[in-house]
């Protein structure tokens, strides 16, 4: 071993080799260059150096051999500012760290292909050594996230447990970066991203949400010139909610042995139609003929979906649904009254989506991916680790190659 190899294989500067032996890894005892020591304060040469002890720093595995650098530490009294202290070291990557930065480039490295666990277990650190090692990473690089020339942003809530419940995530539109990550689904839950926003004078155009009312509110407050866009994905996710509550509505009301027809057949409902096969289609058109409440329903629900399926133009989408709402009014089901209603609530951001071509499709996609890096973990007890996670989220890649 020489003093060189030091360099070459930790990325340790300005320090001496002096002895190595192996009583089970392999030791390495170093020592700062006397020529090399200066006051931290002051910079000068003239200093007293007096012996302070030892101190042991994980280093780079040595084939395979886990290393400790047993490091000389001195105490350093300066003869021109008195100043008086113990010397730091320049190859941590903070001053109260046991390992070196070399060795947590490599952690980063390796979590790109293995798990907190298995990483931690190759180099023989603790797990939340390794944790906290890509947590101080993500944190630094997320620390400040552009914002200048974000125009089109969507907004959507994702359930992350009984523990932590909900986090609000807002993604821009086009490019899928993670803008910001919070706590909760109310309107007070994006408090700070509107600082953000006003701080680097952002005016948006358009916003992408669910048909919730608390980030509707907060665009209409905060950026009343701003386009509120509802996706087709959740005009019809509503829809189904209602059409599933007449479901229930009706078997409660039927005895126990006249539910056989309407018992199991939730999905033959809530399918599209042209995803059933042979035998759905026919157990949807026993439903429809048996049911009328339910036939309606239904028959209501494809109607809206052949709006999107079929206008091309904002003032084609108008008619449909000024006239699909007036169909729901005739029919007197209660839930077709208040789907109705909502449309008509939200009538210009529905209509909105052909104008701009906007979605909150890779909202909903962006959800599941969340859900698979729960998945990976089996949760999060570190709700800041987690959001670390989620903005690092679109830059990961969750596909194996064959």
């Amino acid at each position: 071993m020489s003093t060189s190899m030091l360099y070459y294989t930790q990325g340790i500067r300005d320090f001496q080799h002096q002895s190595v032996y192996y009583p089970k890894d392999m030791v390495w005892n170093i020592t700062r260059n006397p020529k090399k020591f200066k006051c931290p304060v002051c910079f000068s040469s003239n200093v007293r150096i007096i012996h302070y002890g030892y101190r042991d720093i994980r280093g780079m595995p040595m084939g395979a051999r886990t290393l400790t650098l047993r490091v000389k530490m001195h105490r350093i009294k300066c003869r021109n500012c008195y100043n008086c202290q113990v010397e730091t070291l320049p190859f941590l990557p903070s001053p109260k760290c046991h390992f070196t930065k070399y060795v947590a480039n490599y952690a980063l490295e390796l979590r790109k292909h293995m798990t907190i666990s298995a990483t931690a277990k190759h180099l023989e650190l603790h797990w939340c050594t390794v944790k906290d090692i890509e947590k101080s990473y993500l944190r630094k690089k997320y620390s400040k996230i552009k914002l200048k020339d974000v125009e089109n942003i969507g907004i959507d809530e994702v359930y992350i447990g009984a523990k932590h419940g909900f986090l609000t995530i807002v993604r821009e539109l086009l490019g899928g970066r993670v803008l910001f990550v919070g706590e909760g689904k109310s309107a007070d839950s994006l408090e700070p991203f509107m600082k953000k926003l006003k701080r680097a004078k952002v005016k948006l155009k358009n916003v992408a949400i669910d048909m919730g009312n608390a980030y509707s509110s907060w665009v209409k407050e905060n950026h009343p010139d701003c386009n509120i866009v509802y996706d087709h994905f959740h005009v019809i996710k509503s829809m189904n909610d209602k059409l599933n509550s007449v479901r229930r509505r009706t078997m409660n009301k039927l005895a126990e042995d006249e539910r056989k027809i309407l018992k199991g057949k939730r999905f033959t409902l809530l399918k599209n139609i042209e995803n059933l096969d042979e035998s759905e289609k026919a157990d949807l058109g026993e439903i429809r003929d048996t049911y009328w409440e339910l036939g309606e329903m239904s028959m209501m629900k494809e109607c809206l979906r052949n709006i999107y399926a079929i206008a091309e133009t904002a003032w084609e989408a108008e008619i449909a649904f000024k006239r699909w709402c007036e169909l729901a009014v005739e029919t007197g089901i209660k839930e077709l009254k208040t789907m109705a209603k909502t449309i008509k609530q939200r009538f210009n951001g529905i209509i909105a989506f052909w104008h701009t071509g906007f979605t909150s499709a890779s909202m909903e996609g962006f959800n599941n991916k969340i859900g698979w890096l729960q998945r990976q973990a089996y949760g999060y007890r570190d709700l800041e680790y987690f959001k670390l996670k989620i903005y690092d989220l679109p830059k990961l890649k969750i596909i194996k190659d064959l």
